[in-house]
């Protein structure tokens, strides 16, 4: 959808134009047609869209699943659902020993709070292998109102975005840029709300788990109206989903 010049104020810090590249769930099928993941984690499966994309043996969690159907767990060799929230599966379930092998890939769209991803990343991490991809969504807001605690706390500026709502996992985005630098981080302006990968990862890492409640407070003390949402791609080096188009620009990203 076009987006009007005016009469909106704020544009570039509260409000900018929507992602012009390919649909997230195009990019997310780009990334395991050329990852070919033997083992994926989705943390918040909702209706499968994205979970139909693998193939392979995979592990779903969402406490309130609406698969309508077997279309999501298509060809998976092994497929397991877990009906509960990310905290309570990380708790008492590792989903490497369920599937026999590291996570090679892991999308990450649960509870759209910085908190929240958080936790699922330092989890998820744990499970992964140093060349595996994580996946967060929502990290690119197009505009501020979007970015509320409360879905729907405030109107949007722009009557089309009246139903979303990526919280504030912009928060944790810019939080993992700033205390992990060792994590390779690629963001992607896919509509609607961007795909952020990260690769280069950690499984051993106490960095963010040692200092967890501390990682918080500083997320908590930050504010996108304050940094506005050209700062916030800035600070992550957003680029257009057409550099994934090749195969040489994806193994420069995901092999290297």
């Amino acid at each position: 959808m076009t987006d009007p010049v005016e009469p909106f104020p704020g544009k570039g810090t509260l409000w900018v134009p929507d992602h012009s590249g390919e649909h997230y769930l195009d990019v997310l099928r780009r990334l395991h047609e050329f990852l070919q993941p033997r083992a994926y984690l989705e943390i918040g499966c909702a209706k499968g869209r994205s979970l139909s994309l693998a193939n392979c043996a995979s592990v779903a969690v969402d406490p309130r699943p609406r698969l309508a159907d077997m279309t999501a767990v298509a060809d998976k060799p092994v497929f397991a659902l877990y009906q509960m929230t990310s905290d309570e599966f990380f708790t008492g379930h590792d989903p490497a020993a369920i599937l026999g092998s590291p996570i090679d890939l892991a999308f990450l769209d649960g509870m759209h709070l910085s908190e929240y991803l958080l936790r699922d990343f330092i989890n998820a991490e744990r499970c992964c292998r140093r060349d595996s991809v994580i996946v967060l969504h929502d990290c690119l807001p197009v505009e501020w109102p979007m970015t509320e605690r409360v879905r729907n706390a405030q109107p949007p500026i722009r009557e089309h975005h009246r139903f979303s709502w990526a919280g504030d996992v912009w928060r944790t985005a810019l939080l993992l840029k700033r205390r992990r630098p060792d994590l390779r981080m690629t963001a992607y302006a896919a509509p609607p709300t961007g795909l952020l990968c990260v690769t280069n990862l950690s499984p051993m890492s106490t960095v963010l788990s040692g200092a967890y409640h501390d990682c918080v407070s500083e997320m908590m003390g930050q504010s996108l109206r304050e940094l506005g949402i050209d700062a916030l791609y800035t600070a992550l080096g957003v680029e257009p989903t057409s550099v994934l188009e090749s195969r040489e620009e994806l193994a420069a990203r995901f092999l290297s």
